[in-house]
Protein backbone atom coordinates (compact mmCIF):
# COMPACT_ATOMS: atom_id res chain seq x y z
CA UNK A 1 0.00 0.00 0.00
CA UNK A 2 1.22 3.51 -0.86
CA UNK A 3 -0.18 6.84 0.33
CA UNK A 4 -1.03 9.49 -2.25
CA UNK A 5 0.66 12.83 -1.60
CA UNK A 6 0.56 16.23 -3.33
CA UNK A 7 3.20 18.79 -4.22
CA UNK A 8 2.89 22.55 -3.98
CA UNK A 9 1.09 22.73 -7.32
CA UNK A 10 -1.51 20.19 -6.19
CA UNK A 11 -0.22 17.35 -8.41
CA UNK A 12 -0.64 13.88 -6.91
CA UNK A 13 2.53 11.93 -6.18
CA UNK A 14 3.07 8.26 -5.28
CA UNK A 15 6.38 6.52 -4.52
CA UNK A 16 7.44 3.03 -5.62
CA UNK A 17 9.63 0.61 -3.65
CA UNK A 18 13.37 0.94 -4.25
CA UNK A 19 13.57 -2.81 -4.98
CA UNK A 20 11.11 -2.45 -7.88
CA UNK A 21 13.15 0.33 -9.47
CA UNK A 22 16.34 -1.67 -9.01
CA UNK A 23 14.78 -4.79 -10.53
CA UNK A 24 13.69 -2.79 -13.60
CA UNK A 25 17.09 -0.99 -13.75
CA UNK A 26 15.37 2.37 -13.37
CA UNK A 27 17.39 5.37 -12.20
CA UNK A 28 16.59 8.84 -10.92
CA UNK A 29 15.56 11.20 -13.71
CA UNK A 30 14.53 8.49 -16.21
CA UNK A 31 11.17 8.74 -17.92
CA UNK A 32 8.38 6.26 -17.24
CA UNK A 33 5.06 5.83 -19.04
CA UNK A 34 1.90 6.38 -16.98
CA UNK A 35 -1.43 5.18 -18.38
CA UNK A 36 -4.97 4.64 -17.17
CA UNK A 37 -6.27 1.15 -18.03
CA UNK A 38 -9.92 0.87 -16.94
CA UNK A 39 -9.64 1.44 -13.16
CA UNK A 40 -5.91 0.80 -12.91
CA UNK A 41 -2.98 3.20 -13.11
CA UNK A 42 -0.14 1.47 -14.98
CA UNK A 43 3.46 2.71 -14.71
CA UNK A 44 5.85 1.20 -17.27
CA UNK A 45 9.53 1.80 -18.12
CA UNK A 46 9.96 3.55 -21.46
CA UNK A 47 13.12 1.60 -22.28
CA UNK A 48 12.57 -1.89 -23.66
CA UNK A 49 15.57 -3.82 -22.34
CA UNK A 50 14.56 -7.40 -21.61
CA UNK A 51 14.84 -8.56 -18.01
CA UNK A 52 16.31 -12.07 -17.89
CA UNK A 53 14.44 -14.57 -15.78
CA UNK A 54 16.00 -17.68 -14.29
CA UNK A 55 14.78 -20.94 -12.81
CA UNK A 56 16.92 -23.31 -10.70
CA UNK A 57 16.14 -27.05 -10.75
CA UNK A 58 17.73 -29.44 -8.25
CA UNK A 59 18.58 -32.69 -10.05
CA UNK A 60 18.07 -34.70 -6.85
CA UNK A 61 14.35 -33.91 -7.14
CA UNK A 62 14.11 -35.80 -10.45
CA UNK A 63 14.54 -39.55 -10.60
CA UNK A 64 12.42 -39.86 -13.73
CA UNK A 65 13.47 -38.64 -17.19
CA UNK A 66 9.97 -37.66 -18.27
CA UNK A 67 9.35 -35.46 -15.23
CA UNK A 68 12.70 -33.70 -15.68
CA UNK A 69 11.96 -33.05 -19.37
CA UNK A 70 8.50 -31.70 -18.48
CA UNK A 71 9.98 -29.31 -15.88
CA UNK A 72 12.64 -28.03 -18.27
CA UNK A 73 9.95 -27.50 -20.93
CA UNK A 74 7.70 -25.74 -18.41
CA UNK A 75 10.56 -23.40 -17.40
CA UNK A 76 11.08 -22.53 -21.07
CA UNK A 77 7.37 -21.94 -21.76
CA UNK A 78 7.04 -19.76 -18.65
CA UNK A 79 9.59 -17.39 -20.20
CA UNK A 80 12.72 -18.16 -18.20
CA UNK A 81 15.87 -17.24 -20.15
CA UNK A 82 18.11 -19.25 -17.83
CA UNK A 83 17.32 -22.70 -16.44
CA UNK A 84 20.01 -24.01 -14.12
CA UNK A 85 20.24 -27.74 -13.35
CA UNK A 86 22.23 -28.20 -10.14
CA UNK A 87 23.36 -31.06 -7.91
CA UNK A 88 24.74 -31.21 -4.37
CA UNK A 89 27.45 -33.61 -5.57
CA UNK A 90 27.48 -34.41 -9.30
CA UNK A 91 25.04 -34.90 -12.14
CA UNK A 92 24.92 -38.48 -13.40
CA UNK A 93 25.85 -38.93 -17.12
CA UNK A 94 22.41 -40.46 -17.79
CA UNK A 95 20.76 -37.40 -16.26
CA UNK A 96 22.87 -35.15 -18.48
CA UNK A 97 21.61 -37.09 -21.46
CA UNK A 98 18.06 -36.49 -20.22
CA UNK A 99 18.75 -32.76 -20.12
CA UNK A 100 20.24 -32.76 -23.64
CA UNK A 101 17.18 -34.60 -24.97
CA UNK A 102 14.92 -31.98 -23.37
CA UNK A 103 16.98 -29.18 -24.93
CA UNK A 104 16.62 -30.81 -28.37
CA UNK A 105 12.87 -30.27 -28.09
CA UNK A 106 13.15 -26.50 -27.48
CA UNK A 107 13.75 -23.86 -30.13
CA UNK A 108 16.46 -21.33 -29.26
CA UNK A 109 17.89 -23.09 -26.19
CA UNK A 110 21.49 -24.24 -25.78
CA UNK A 111 23.63 -25.59 -22.96
CA UNK A 112 25.73 -22.53 -22.11
CA UNK A 113 27.67 -24.10 -19.20
CA UNK A 114 28.40 -27.76 -18.52
CA UNK A 115 30.09 -28.73 -15.25
CA UNK A 116 30.13 -31.89 -13.15
CA UNK A 117 27.49 -30.53 -10.77
CA UNK A 118 25.77 -27.86 -12.85
CA UNK A 119 24.22 -27.34 -16.29
CA UNK A 120 23.08 -23.92 -17.43
CA UNK A 121 20.48 -23.78 -20.20
CA UNK A 122 20.19 -20.44 -21.96
CA UNK A 123 17.44 -19.18 -24.23
CA UNK A 124 18.69 -17.08 -27.15
CA UNK A 125 15.35 -15.99 -28.62
CA UNK A 126 14.31 -12.34 -28.53
CA UNK A 127 10.48 -12.25 -28.35
CA UNK A 128 10.37 -8.80 -29.93
CA UNK A 129 11.59 -10.33 -33.22
CA UNK A 130 8.39 -12.37 -33.65
CA UNK A 131 4.88 -11.52 -34.76
CA UNK A 132 2.66 -13.92 -32.83
CA UNK A 133 -0.20 -13.90 -35.35
CA UNK A 134 2.08 -14.70 -38.29
CA UNK A 135 3.78 -17.54 -36.42
CA UNK A 136 0.40 -18.91 -35.35
CA UNK A 137 -0.82 -19.01 -38.96
CA UNK A 138 2.38 -20.77 -40.12
CA UNK A 139 1.97 -23.30 -37.31
CA UNK A 140 -1.57 -24.09 -38.46
CA UNK A 141 -0.38 -24.49 -42.07
CA UNK A 142 2.24 -27.01 -40.94
CA UNK A 143 -0.27 -29.30 -39.19
CA UNK A 144 -2.61 -29.00 -42.19
CA UNK A 145 0.21 -30.10 -44.52
CA UNK A 146 1.12 -33.01 -42.23
CA UNK A 147 -2.45 -34.33 -42.32
CA UNK A 148 -2.81 -33.91 -46.07
CA UNK A 149 0.51 -35.60 -46.84
CA UNK A 150 -0.26 -38.45 -44.44
CA UNK A 151 -3.57 -39.20 -46.19
CA UNK A 152 -1.90 -38.83 -49.58
CA UNK A 153 0.60 -41.44 -48.39
CA UNK A 154 -2.30 -43.69 -47.35
CA UNK A 155 -3.91 -43.42 -50.80
CA UNK A 156 -0.75 -44.53 -52.65
CA UNK A 157 0.81 -46.72 -49.93
CA UNK A 158 3.89 -44.47 -49.70
CA UNK A 159 5.47 -45.26 -46.33
CA UNK A 160 8.37 -42.85 -46.88
CA UNK A 161 5.93 -39.94 -47.32
CA UNK A 162 4.10 -41.00 -44.16
CA UNK A 163 7.41 -41.07 -42.27
CA UNK A 164 8.34 -37.63 -43.58
CA UNK A 165 4.95 -36.25 -42.49
CA UNK A 166 5.39 -37.79 -39.04
CA UNK A 167 8.84 -36.26 -38.59
CA UNK A 168 7.54 -32.83 -39.64
CA UNK A 169 4.75 -33.31 -37.12
CA UNK A 170 7.31 -33.98 -34.39
CA UNK A 171 9.15 -30.79 -35.30
CA UNK A 172 5.92 -28.78 -35.14
CA UNK A 173 5.61 -29.61 -31.44
CA UNK A 174 8.73 -27.46 -30.91
CA UNK A 175 6.95 -24.56 -32.61
CA UNK A 176 3.97 -25.08 -30.30
CA UNK A 177 6.23 -24.69 -27.26
CA UNK A 178 7.76 -21.54 -28.75
CA UNK A 179 4.30 -20.10 -29.41
CA UNK A 180 3.23 -20.74 -25.83
CA UNK A 181 6.42 -19.13 -24.53
CA UNK A 182 5.95 -16.02 -26.68
CA UNK A 183 2.27 -15.70 -25.77
CA UNK A 184 2.95 -15.97 -22.04
CA UNK A 185 5.74 -13.41 -22.32
CA UNK A 186 3.33 -11.08 -24.10
CA UNK A 187 0.79 -11.60 -21.33
CA UNK A 188 3.37 -10.54 -18.74
CA UNK A 189 4.88 -7.57 -20.57
CA UNK A 190 3.15 -4.60 -22.15
CA UNK A 191 6.33 -3.74 -24.07
CA UNK A 192 6.39 -7.18 -25.67
CA UNK A 193 2.69 -6.90 -26.56
CA UNK A 194 3.38 -3.63 -28.34
CA UNK A 195 6.39 -5.10 -30.17
CA UNK A 196 4.26 -8.05 -31.30
CA UNK A 197 1.46 -5.67 -32.35
CA UNK A 198 -1.04 -7.29 -29.99
CA UNK A 199 -3.93 -5.14 -28.82
CA UNK A 200 -4.20 -5.83 -25.10
CA UNK A 201 -4.04 -8.53 -22.44
CA UNK A 202 -7.50 -9.96 -23.24
CA UNK A 203 -6.44 -10.46 -26.87
CA UNK A 204 -3.32 -12.31 -25.69
CA UNK A 205 -5.36 -14.59 -23.41
CA UNK A 206 -7.59 -15.61 -26.32
CA UNK A 207 -4.49 -16.27 -28.41
CA UNK A 208 -3.09 -18.52 -25.67
CA UNK A 209 -6.31 -20.57 -25.68
CA UNK A 210 -6.20 -20.71 -29.50
CA UNK A 211 -2.59 -21.92 -29.44
CA UNK A 212 -3.65 -24.76 -27.15
CA UNK A 213 -6.34 -25.82 -29.65
CA UNK A 214 -3.90 -25.64 -32.57
CA UNK A 215 -1.38 -27.56 -30.51
CA UNK A 216 -3.87 -30.39 -30.09
CA UNK A 217 -4.50 -30.38 -33.84
CA UNK A 218 -0.75 -30.57 -34.48
CA UNK A 219 -0.53 -33.53 -32.10
CA UNK A 220 -3.32 -35.42 -33.87
CA UNK A 221 -1.82 -34.59 -37.28
CA UNK A 222 1.44 -36.20 -36.16
CA UNK A 223 -0.40 -39.28 -34.87
CA UNK A 224 -2.35 -39.65 -38.12
CA UNK A 225 0.96 -39.77 -40.01
CA UNK A 226 2.29 -42.31 -37.51
CA UNK A 227 -0.70 -44.62 -37.97
CA UNK A 228 -0.54 -44.33 -41.76
CA UNK A 229 3.06 -45.51 -41.55
CA UNK A 230 1.87 -48.67 -39.82
CA UNK A 231 -0.24 -49.77 -42.81
CA UNK A 232 1.82 -51.75 -45.31
CA UNK A 233 -0.86 -52.34 -47.97
CA UNK A 234 -3.17 -49.81 -49.59
CA UNK A 235 -6.71 -50.06 -48.10
CA UNK A 236 -9.84 -50.53 -50.22
CA UNK A 237 -10.60 -47.61 -52.52
CA UNK A 238 -13.94 -46.97 -50.83
CA UNK A 239 -12.28 -46.61 -47.44
CA UNK A 240 -9.60 -44.31 -48.84
CA UNK A 241 -12.22 -42.17 -50.60
CA UNK A 242 -14.24 -41.62 -47.43
CA UNK A 243 -11.09 -40.85 -45.39
CA UNK A 244 -10.03 -38.33 -48.05
CA UNK A 245 -13.43 -36.61 -47.77
CA UNK A 246 -13.11 -36.61 -43.98
CA UNK A 247 -9.64 -35.08 -44.28
CA UNK A 248 -10.78 -32.39 -46.71
CA UNK A 249 -13.57 -31.26 -44.40
CA UNK A 250 -11.32 -31.35 -41.32
CA UNK A 251 -8.56 -29.17 -42.79
CA UNK A 252 -11.15 -26.77 -44.24
CA UNK A 253 -12.64 -26.47 -40.75
CA UNK A 254 -9.22 -25.66 -39.33
CA UNK A 255 -8.58 -22.98 -41.96
CA UNK A 256 -12.04 -21.43 -41.50
CA UNK A 257 -11.85 -21.36 -37.71
CA UNK A 258 -8.41 -19.72 -37.78
CA UNK A 259 -9.61 -17.15 -40.32
CA UNK A 260 -12.63 -16.45 -38.10
CA UNK A 261 -10.31 -15.91 -35.13
CA UNK A 262 -8.01 -13.53 -37.01
CA UNK A 263 -10.79 -11.55 -38.69
CA UNK A 264 -13.26 -11.71 -35.76
CA UNK A 265 -15.81 -13.25 -38.13
CA UNK A 266 -18.77 -14.44 -36.05
CA UNK A 267 -20.73 -15.89 -39.00
CA UNK A 268 -17.88 -18.16 -40.10
CA UNK A 269 -17.18 -19.26 -36.55
CA UNK A 270 -20.81 -20.25 -35.93
CA UNK A 271 -21.00 -22.24 -39.19
CA UNK A 272 -18.26 -24.65 -38.05
CA UNK A 273 -20.60 -26.47 -35.68
CA UNK A 274 -22.77 -27.62 -38.61
CA UNK A 275 -19.75 -29.05 -40.42
CA UNK A 276 -19.03 -31.30 -37.47
CA UNK A 277 -22.25 -33.15 -38.36
CA UNK A 278 -20.67 -34.05 -41.72
CA UNK A 279 -17.57 -35.32 -39.95
CA UNK A 280 -19.61 -37.62 -37.72
CA UNK A 281 -21.58 -39.00 -40.66
CA UNK A 282 -18.43 -39.85 -42.60
CA UNK A 283 -16.87 -41.37 -39.50
CA UNK A 284 -19.91 -43.59 -38.93
CA UNK A 285 -20.08 -44.62 -42.60
CA UNK A 286 -16.45 -45.74 -42.84
CA UNK A 287 -16.20 -47.53 -39.51
CA UNK A 288 -18.13 -50.71 -40.59
CA UNK A 289 -15.93 -50.97 -43.71
CA UNK A 290 -12.76 -50.72 -41.64
CA UNK A 291 -13.89 -53.49 -39.31
CA UNK A 292 -13.77 -55.92 -42.26
CA UNK A 293 -10.03 -55.39 -42.81
CA UNK A 294 -7.35 -57.57 -41.27
CA UNK A 295 -6.80 -56.94 -37.57
CA UNK A 296 -3.63 -54.86 -37.87
CA UNK A 297 -4.92 -52.63 -40.67
CA UNK A 298 -8.30 -52.26 -38.98
CA UNK A 299 -6.64 -50.97 -35.80
CA UNK A 300 -4.47 -48.42 -37.62
CA UNK A 301 -7.36 -47.22 -39.82
CA UNK A 302 -9.62 -46.90 -36.77
CA UNK A 303 -7.00 -44.72 -35.08
CA UNK A 304 -6.66 -42.58 -38.22
CA UNK A 305 -10.38 -41.78 -38.45
CA UNK A 306 -10.58 -41.26 -34.68
CA UNK A 307 -7.73 -38.75 -34.85
CA UNK A 308 -9.28 -36.99 -37.86
CA UNK A 309 -12.51 -36.59 -35.90
CA UNK A 310 -10.53 -35.19 -32.97
CA UNK A 311 -8.69 -32.80 -35.35
CA UNK A 312 -12.07 -31.51 -36.57
CA UNK A 313 -13.34 -31.29 -32.99
CA UNK A 314 -10.50 -28.98 -32.01
CA UNK A 315 -11.27 -26.87 -35.08
CA UNK A 316 -14.73 -26.32 -33.55
CA UNK A 317 -13.06 -25.43 -30.25
CA UNK A 318 -10.93 -22.90 -32.13
CA UNK A 319 -14.13 -21.47 -33.62
CA UNK A 320 -15.42 -21.04 -30.06
CA UNK A 321 -12.25 -19.07 -29.31
CA UNK A 322 -13.03 -16.92 -32.36
CA UNK A 323 -16.44 -16.12 -30.87
CA UNK A 324 -14.73 -15.06 -27.63
CA UNK A 325 -12.46 -12.83 -29.71
CA UNK A 326 -15.44 -11.07 -31.25
CA UNK A 327 -16.78 -10.15 -27.82
CA UNK A 328 -13.48 -9.50 -25.99
CA UNK A 329 -13.42 -6.41 -23.85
Amino acid sequence: MRKLQTNAAGTFIVTIPKEWAKGLTLHKGELVQVELEENDIVISPTKTNQISQSKPLNIEDFKDQKILELCITASYIQGNDITEIVSKSKIDPDQKRWVRKAVDGLIGVEIAEDFANRLVLQNLIDPSKFQLNELLEKFAETSKAVVQDAIRALAVADLSLAQDAYERGEQSIKVYRLLMRLALQAAKSKNIRQQMKLQDISNVIIKIIAIRELGRMAYYAMRIAQHVGEIENKPDDQIVSIIQKLTKISVEMQASSLAALMKKDLATASSLVDRMVQVRKLYESVYPLISKQNERSALSLSLIIRDLRAFAGYAVALADDAVLGVFEM
